[in-house]
């Protein structure tokens, strides 16, 4: 397998901005006929607060604050209590700092911040066992909560710098999945974080592909989609938001009936994808071969796909299928392709691909109608776009042409094409 290095990313180029300006930070304090702290500590704050999405910059920023006050004052309070006794056993101080990690902790949980629990306690603990032996500790507390503050100040201002860069918000832009936005083998991470960057900023980026809601939500798991998306190969637009459909194209119940017709005769079975009400329904019957029993056991327990044995079918004229999956081996698929285009010619839109089981492959039917380019007409009107501009890996077929097995170099093209300003997209050469 080909070994792929992920970009340098502008959270990587922060975190070491944000590293250097702390080391500046400490240099300009050690001027201060005060004590001028640990950089250490700053530098901790400042890393965990550099994060791909602002929110949750901020949220780390929180946590640390108020870890780190929670914890300061705790230590402090201990340092007092055993000064006024005048405790000098270490062990005694040990076992007494362990015991105080109790109240720490819950007070975290009374306050409603458990997710500071872990840096109330190793504030306590940095005060409470590393230094209350020293002459004046009092210093080392201020000076490890400044420290503290000086990198989340620093953190959040550098995780929250942007270039002044204006995107392209008046076009539409349409993307396939396989071997364009996931390249296979490889972590889509990167492509997650920056696609979602892109959709904040106010780009109208969404997705077209053959696959069901289900597979969609699972591989594009993460990526925070704004816009319907083009499912099943254009039989449906999808809200992801929503979990609901929005748009469906269907089969006439007397095509679908005589091409389930078809392929029984031919000793195949089929997998029905019909709606109820808003529901996707996926009848099947007796299986015929074991990758249709694998692809079911597989699929059946998603909390999107809904599989019911065909004999609890309705199977009348209000029944809507959207389409009708066939897998088979090469030759029964090819077989069955030529007799339903002979008995149902334009009736029908055949699509075949290639399955996860060697030797197998996929055979679906559709309307004629169910096609992406119209649904992209009607994702046009929902997006409220001037044009749209599409990225697949068929040469010919879409705006942007992916050649390279797609992954983090598509989502970089898509990032300076978004970048463009009063130039037609279309004229551009994107090959």
């Amino acid at each position: 397998m080909k070994l792929e290095f992920p970009p340098i990313g502008a959270r990587i180029m922060k975190s070491a901005i944000a590293v250097g300006l702390c080391m500046l930070v400490y240099f300009a304090r050690t001027l201060l006929p005060i004590g001028n702290g640990i950089p250490f500590y700053g530098v901790l704050a400042a890393l965990w607060c550099i994060q791909p999405y602002n929110d949750t910059t901020k949220n780390n920023a929180v946590q640390r604050s108020m870890g780190t006050l929670i914890g300061a004052v705790y230590g402090l309070l201990f340092l007092l209590l055993f000064r006024l006794i005048d405790v000098t056993v270490p062990m005694i101080v040990y076992i007494s700092a362990s015991a105080v990690i109790i109240p720490v902790i819950y007070t975290t949980v009374v306050l409603n911040k458990r997710n500071a629990s872990f840096f109330s306690c190793v504030v306590f603990l940095s005060i409470a066992l590393t230094h209350s032996f020293d002459s004046n500790p009092y210093f080392f507390v201020l000076n490890r909560v400044t420290d503290t503050f000086i990198g989340i100040i620093i953190g959040v201002a550098v995780n929250d710098f942007r270039l002044p860069i204006k995107h392209d918000t008046d076009n539409l832009y349409v993307s396939g999945i396989d071997d364009v936005l996931v390249s296979a083998g490889h972590s889509a991470a990167y492509s997650k974080v920056e696609l979602n960057r892109l959709i904040r900023s106010g780009v109208k980026f969404t997705i077209s592909t053959v696959r069901t809601p289900a597979v969609l939500m699972d591989i594009m798991k993460g990526v925070e989609l704004q816009l319907p998306v083009i499912v099943m190969d254009g039989a449906a637009l999808y809200d992801v938001k929503e979990k609901r459909y929005l748009e469906t194209v269907f089969l006439p119940s007397d095509v679908s009936s005589e091409a389930e017709k078809i392929i029984a005769d031919c000793g195949l079975h089929c997998f029905v994808n019909a709606m109820l009400d808003s529901t996707l329904l996926i009848y099947y019957g007796e299986f015929r071969n074991a990758a249709e029993q694998e692809l079911f056991e597989s699929c059946r327990r998603s909390a999107y796909r809904n599989y019911v044995s065909s004999e609890y079918r309705r199977k009348d004229d209000k029944e809507r299928v959207l389409y009708l999956t066939v897998l088979a081996d090469k030759f029964s698929i090819f077989m069955l392709e030529g007799k339903l285009r002979k008995q149902l010619g334009e009736r029908i839109r055949i699509s075949i691909s290639e399955s996860g089981s060697e030797g197998f492959m996929y055979l679906k039917v559709f309307s004629p109608l169910a096609t992406k380019q119209n649904m992209m007409e009607k994702l046009k009107e929902y997006a409220k776009a001037e044009d749209v501009i599409t990225f697949g890996s068929i040469k010919g077929q879409y705006d942007v042409y992916i050649n390279d097995g797609g992954g983090n170099g598509t989502v970089k093209r898509l990032k300076k094409i978004c970048r463009i300003n009063g130039l037609d997209l279309k004229e551009i050469n994107m090959e």
